[in-house]
């Protein structure tokens, strides 16, 4: 709100006299001003479109498997397994001689018949997550597992191993698949079927 001054300059004339007397009137006039505030903005809210994901939401429980990724750099195989929930590693306590409660596994079929030949256990052991694998009477040595977000559990390990038994060539696609279970709810992904892993040199 401000204030004004008006000042008015009266000239009045005298009656029959012949001679005006000037009057000074100083009148306050208020005048409100509305200015319009900017709106005030909070941080904005973007909404991101999730990816697609492998596996639909269709079981409860923190580990309801959202997507498995595995990527194959020559002798070597990368695997990530995301769920819709955060998980603890402590979720899979367990021993390599006997899995605890809440599982994770990822199955590995190194021939392609849709039969696994060889599995990862994700156990929680000895303070740290990794995961165990074996197959074809074989076990090998245990490999850590990173955990970069409360919903991504993923490693890198050698593939060729695999085929030693056999004697086949490891230059060739393989495919996998992930089951969980916890809770007394089981989970996989994908629904059906595997996930190709082509050989990339």
């Amino acid at each position: 709100m401000k204030r004004a001054s008006l000042l008015a300059v009266l000239v009045v004339a005298g009656c029959g006299s012949g001679s005006t007397e000037t009057v000074q009137v100083t009148t306050t006039v208020q005048v409100t001003t509305t200015v319009e505030a900017q709106p005030t903005t909070s941080e904005a809210t973007t909404t991101a479109t999730q990816p697609a994901a492998l596996d639909p939401d269709d079981v409860s429980g923190q580990l309801d498997l959202r997507d498995l990724t595995a990527k194959r750099h020559g002798d070597l195989i990368s695997v990530s397994v995301k769920t819709y929930d955060p998980w603890s590693s402590n979720v899979l306590v367990g021993s390599p001689t006997k899995v605890g409660p809440n599982r994770l596994t990822i199955f590995y079929d190194i021939d392609r018949d849709g039969h696994w030949d060889f599995r990862g256990r994700v156990i929680y052991a000895g303070g740290r997550l990794s995961v165990f694998l074996n197959g074809e009477g074989t076990q090998l040595e245990p490999v850590p597992v990173e955990r970069p977000d409360s919903v991504t559990a993923r490693y890198v390990h050698p593939v060729d191993v695999f085929f030693v038994s056999s004697g086949a060539s490891s230059e060739t696609d393989i495919q996998v698949r992930a089951k969980s279970f916890y809770n007394g709810e089981e989970d996989r992904a994908p629904d059906h079927g595997w996930v190709g892993v082509p050989f990339n040199p």
